[in-house]
């Protein structure tokens, strides 16, 4: 999540849709004032630009151990009583810690995938570490105790109204990116690293090859909003 004073725009981070990457380019047209969420270690040493900052609650307001939180890097997500703002957070949550008026003149920014390529990898993500056999890729997605469901529309909507006014495509990335960059007035505009890359197989294969009728009608249920706001297809 980035949040620029200087180019007034709030960059909400949706999952599995190359939002690190995407952080970590922004980092690098961001000023001292502007909140910098923080990400994983490894894809820290990607970043280019400033780094995590203005994201904890003031000293005076965090829990009793925040130094401890800080040491073993457990800021990338949501700490009660020390984070003010973290990576995944959604839009509603953002607009309530900075107020309406504020949130209300910014541009909100954010990125959408494709939900059955993005499921596939999903998959992979989720099983990066796992020792031994995995559930195949139709038991995963029909199965909701193994499932881990990405609720992008929920980030980037309140209400069920979304409030993003800028949707970068996950499948035009770097063209998108760079329109949004000119808008602002930013030529050349930073690079997009290759964040959290590496943990699907085979990136060439299509999606459509790892999905069967099943998967294919159940992502389109689970993922309708996404799918009717975006007109993605199959």
């Amino acid at each position: 999540m980035i949040l620029s004073n200087r180019h007034r725009f709030v960059f909400v981070k949706t999952r599995k849709t190359a939002g690190t990457s995407v952080e970590l380019a922004l980092s690098a047209i961001c000023g001292p004032d502007d909140v910098i969420t923080p990400v994983s270690r490894p894809d820290e040493r990607l970043r280019a630009g400033r780094g995590p900052q203005n994201h904890l609650l003031p000293r005076a307001e965090r829990r009793w151990d925040w130094p401890l939180h800080l040491l073993v890097g457990r800021t990338n997500r949501e700490v009660p009583g020390l984070t003010r703002f973290w990576p995944h957070m959604a839009a509603g949550r953002i607009r309530a810690a900075i107020g309406p008026a504020l949130f209300d003149r910014f541009e909100i920014v954010t990125v959408e995938r494709n939900p059955w390529d993005r499921e596939v990898s999903n998959y992979h993500w989720v099983h990066r570490n796992r020792k031994g056999p995995r559930p195949d890729f139709e038991t995963y997605v029909l199965d909701e105790r193994l499932n881990v469901a990405f609720r992008n529309f929920e980030a980037y909507s309140i209400d069920g109204r979304i409030v993003a006014g800028r949707v970068l495509r996950y499948e035009r990335l770097a063209e998108d990116f760079a329109a949004w960059m000119a808008d602002l007035g930013i030529d050349p505009p930073p690079v997009l690293p290759h964040a959290k890359a590496g943990h699907r197989p085979d990136t060439n294969r299509p999606y459509r090859e790892d999905h069967t009728d099943a998967t294919r009608r159940a992502i389109a249920t689970r993922y309708a909003r996404e799918i009717a706001a975006f007109g993605y297809e199959f």
